[in-house]
This record gives structure tokens, sequence and C-alpha cells, in this order.
């Protein structure tokens, strides 16, 4: 890995959705490799206002071997239902938050 998260995010049209699958294609390679998967707004629910059924985001570590333009998501564990009209967004690192290294002299005594 590579240590680049990816977002994806998008509606899933169908009724029966469930699972979001993110895949992509390694270079050089015929085949994907399942990335990541993220549980889908359920149609018969009662969302809150903003929120829709079918909607889904996936947040994933992009594997050295792949781009951003070999991402796929998919409707269902198979790989053949592709979604369209899906946003893929590069994370950004977190920029203010540093954790403190301890220090032996502030280590507590034992």
């Amino acid at each position: 890995m590579n240590g680049t998260f990816f977002s994806v995010s998008g509606l899933d049209p169908h009724d029966s959705a469930d699972i979001a699958f993110v895949w992509c294609r390694p270079y050089g390679q015929d085949g994907r490799i399942l990335v990541g998967s993220g549980h889908v707004v359920p149609a018969a629910s009662n969302p809150p206002p903003g929120i829709q059924a079918g909607q889904f985001c996936v947040v994933f570590p992009l594997p050295n071997d792949c781009s951003a333009d070999s991402i796929v998501v998919t409707g269902d564990r198979d790989g053949k239902v592709v979604l369209s009209d899906i946003t893929i967004k590069q994370c950004s690192p977190s920029v203010g938050y540093r954790p403190a290294a301890i220090s032996a002299s502030a280590a507590p005594a034992a």
C-alpha cells in the first residue's frame, strides 16, 4: 500500500442495494482486486434530511500497483453491476494532528 487514501461516493439506484464494492485494476493485469466495501442507505429506511436512499461512501487505501483511474464501484460482489455517476476523491492527510512522543523523563516511575 502506498498510504494514499481515496473516497468514493455515489448512489446505487437499485431498491435491493445493500453494499457497494470498490475495485481497482492493477497495472498490466486483466482482473480486478477488491479494495473496499461499504453499506448503502437502505431504500426502505427513513433517512434524515440530506441523505438519500442508495447513498454510499467508502474510504480505502489505494494499493501501489493501482491508479485512481482504475477504480470501479459495483453493486454486487461479482463485480458485474457497475455503478455510474460516482465521485472519486483523494483524501487529505490530517495536517494538524501529530501524536506527542513520550520521553524517558515523562514516563511514570516503576
